[in-house]
Order: C-alpha cells, then sequence, then structure tokens
C-alpha cells in the first residue's frame, strides 16, 4: 500500500490558503463523492507517483512509478511499476488476491464480512473528514470535459506497524487532494506523514498526479480475476538465484537506483561497460563472512579497472551494519535494504547471492553461497572480466 508523505518543514505550506466557501462540509462532500464513485460502471486511471524520504541525517531520497488503478463497484485491481518491481493486487468484492505482474502465482486472502472493504491507493489512505478543510472548488482541467473539482485538506489517521522486529509509527500526517465532483475520481494527492521507528524517524512526501482517466467503460470480468493457468499458493516464491538465473538469465538486469551508507547515489545503467558483482549479504551469516576476504582482495585488484562491487546488507538496521563494518571494513560501496526500496528480483532471502552484471547490463549469471566463491571466479571470467 502506498503512503505519501511531506517533510514537516513543507507542512505550513499545506495550510495556506484554506478558506471557507460556504460549501457542504467536507465529511457531507467526501460520503457523497464516495457515493458516486462506487455507482459508476468503472474508472480506469493512471497515475504518476514520486516519492520522497527525508532521513533524519539531512538526506533525501526519491523514487517514482507507476500506478494503474481500475475500479468497478466493491471490485477494484491496482498494479505498480517502478524500480521495486511490478506488484498488482485485486480485490474481487469478497477476496484479496496478489500477484506478480507477469508471473505464475497468486495468493488469496478471504476478507471476512463485517471487516471494512480494502481499498486501492491512492484511495486507501485514512484521512479524519471530521477536521478536514475545504479549499477551493476550481475547474478540472481534462482535455474534452468540463467537469469540476474541489481541493480539500484532511488530517491523516495515526497508524502503527509492526514489521519483525521494527516497528514503525505514524505520529503525524495531512492530506491534499483534488477530486472530480462528477465521479468522485482522485485526480490529484500529496501526503505528508511524520514517522518514527526505534532510535530514528524520517519524513515521507508522495504525489499522485493523474495522466490518463477512463470513467466511460465498463472493464471486464476477467480484469479481476487471476489469469488462465496460474495456481494458487499460501506465499509467493521468494527470488533466489536459481529463480533469478531462470527467470532473468542473459536479459537485461533490472535497474537499481539507491544510496549507499555514505550518502552517494547508486545505479546500475552508470556502471555500463563494466562488470558488476552484486553481494546480497547479512551480518549473522557465516558463508557472508567466510567470502568477505576474498570479495576485499578481488576489489583492491580489479575495482579500479575492468569491476564494480555493490553490497547490499538485507533487513538489518544501519546502527547494526555500522558496527560490524568497524571491525569488517569494506572498501566497496555498501547499501542497505531497510532504507532503499529494492526491485523484486533483489528482494532475496538466501545469503550470501551474488549476481553478475556484464558490460552489456545484461544478468550474467546468479549464484548463491553453497556454490563457494569459486564459482564465483568462473562466473566472473564467463562475463568478460580477464581475472589473472
Amino acid at each position: 500500500m502506498l503512503r505519501h508523505c511531506f517533510s514537516v518543514g513543507l507542512w505550513p505550506l499545506l495550510m495556506v490558503g484554506i478558506v471557507s466557501v460556504g460549501q457542504a462540509s467536507p465529511a457531507k462532500v467526501a460520503r457523497e463523492l464516495k457515493a458516486k464513485r462506487e455507482a459508476l460502471p468503472g474508472a480506469h486511471q493512471e497515475f504518476d507517483v514520486t516519492q520522497k524520504t527525508m532521513l533524519g541525517r539531512g538526506e533525501e531520497r526519491s523514487a517514482k512509478l507507476r500506478l494503474t488503478v481500475d475500479l468497478a463497484g466493491s471490485k477494484w485491481r491496482e498494479a505498480n511499476a517502478g524500480g521495486w518491481g511490478s506488484r498488482v493486487r485485486i480485490f474481487n468484492g469478497t477476496e484479496m488476491l496478489t500477484l506478480e505482474e507477469g508471473g505464475g502465482e497468486y495468493v488469496r486472502t478471504k476478507w471476512k464480512a463485517k471487516q471494512e472493504s480494502p481499498l486501492p491507493s491512492p484511495y486507501s489512505v485514512g484521512l479524519d473528514w471530521q477536521n478536514a478543510n475545504e479549499v477551493e472548488r476550481r475547474p478540472c482541467a481534462i482535455a474534452g470535459r468540463g467537469d469540476e473539482c474541489v481541493v480539500m485538506e484532511a488530517p491523516m489517521t495515526p497508524w502503527v506497524k509492526d514489521n519483525g522486529p521494527t516497528q514503525r509509527r505514524m505520529r503525524a500526517g495531512t492530506c491534499r487532494l483534488m477530486l472530480d465532483l462528477a465521479n468522485g475520481l482522485i485526480l490529484s494527492m500529496r501526503t505528508v506523514e511524520a514517522i518514527e521507528m526505534p532510535g530514528s524517524g524520517y519524513h515521507l512526501d508522495m504525489t499522485y498526479t493523474l495522466t490518463r482517466l477512463n470513467d466511460r467503460d465498463t472493464p471486464t470480468a476477467s480484469l479481476f480475476a487471476p489469469a488462465d493457468g496460474m495456481r494458487e499458493v499460501k506465499e509467493l516464491t521468494e527470488w533466489d538465484a536459481a529463480r533469478i538465473k531462470k527467470e532473468l538469465g542473459g536479459r537485461p538486469a533490472p535497474e537499481l537506483t539507491v544510496t549507499d551508507m555514505a550518502g552517494k547515489r547508486v545505479t546500475l545503467s552508470s556502471y555500463r561497460g563494466k562488470t558488476v558483482l552484486l553481494d546480497f549479504w547479512t551480518t549473522w551469516c557465516p558463508p557472508c563472512r567466510a567470502d568477505a576476504p576474498s570479495l576485499d582482495k578481488l576489489f583492491q585488484k580489479y575495482g579500479g579497472r575492468d569491476l564494480v562491487i555493490v553490497g547490499i546488507s538485507v533487513s538489518e538496521e544501519r546502527k547494526v551494519v555500522e558496527a560490524f563494518l568497524k571491525t569488517h571494513p569494506h572498501e566497496f560501496p555498501m547499501v542497505l535494504t531497510t532504507e532503499n526500496e529494492m526491485p523484486r528480483p533483489y528482494q532475496v532471502g538466501v545469503f550470501p547471492t551474488y549476481l553478475v552484471i556484464d558490460r552489456e547490463g545484461n544478468l550474467a549469471a546468479a549464484v548463491d553461497g553453497e556454490q563457494g566463491f569459486g564459482e564465483l571466479r568462473r562466473t566472473l571470467k564467463k562475463a568478460g572480466l580477464d581475472l589473472e
């Protein structure tokens, strides 16, 4: 589910210009627009989404994705594609289906009748309409249509999420959005959240901008069901070396746009012309520790010439990795998955896992720790790296 946030420093800007325009209360307007939206035979929306994360150390990170939303009464489909993969969620009125775009598996979650039905992004953001404000009404400016829009601002409902050992708490948030008064659809939206974690916190700034709209055609029923031939599973198959090699071997490697622990930007495309080794590891993994000296020697010998190594620490907080690196330093860049969005094929769970990308940007090989460092050296040679 997508969340959108602004830096607290930007927060006052959102409050400027709020006026009372003598219309119905925002809560009543919101209910009326929800009813209009649910009465539509169908709607197709496409958004450009920008996400900015402001960390406590003054660092800012940004990412973009494309979001597609299809609505039909109580049914909906949400597909997002960007730097961190392509995931689809479908709600068919009683069940939630989760799958990867182009994949062969799906996970089914039944929804209890007493539960409030889930909603797709951006409609799923929890807002306190009783304390909302209507800012203005103005033309929607959609080509070929004369619809009028309403701009409103509302506080966001605080939330708490437990992700394993890490708890995240949204302590304050605000949302500014524009809705079409003719059909109840969101045309643009921006939210601000201040999020706390144990020992740290950040601000999240996300913006939805509509790029395409069709609310005059009824979508086909197949849009809200898994494709023929897909199989139901309890969990989507994990991406490991074998799957990565099978599905991506010889094809362009998914782009990776992240920031390393030193605050420097790392992108695969900038390394075109060199062999790239992605090293997925954890501090608690014995084979990772065993391979570390060999990786360092490899980087020291070839890092300034034809080889790029990027270490990717998986699912561990900065303070844990920093403590480890004080006694086990590496010269090559180190990236934290806890501070970066990773493309789905790079969300591996077997350590160490090594991905080798050739000079043309294609995935040359995927090797897990069981195959040993010797197999990795042979793989690097096959990828075109001239090892002595």
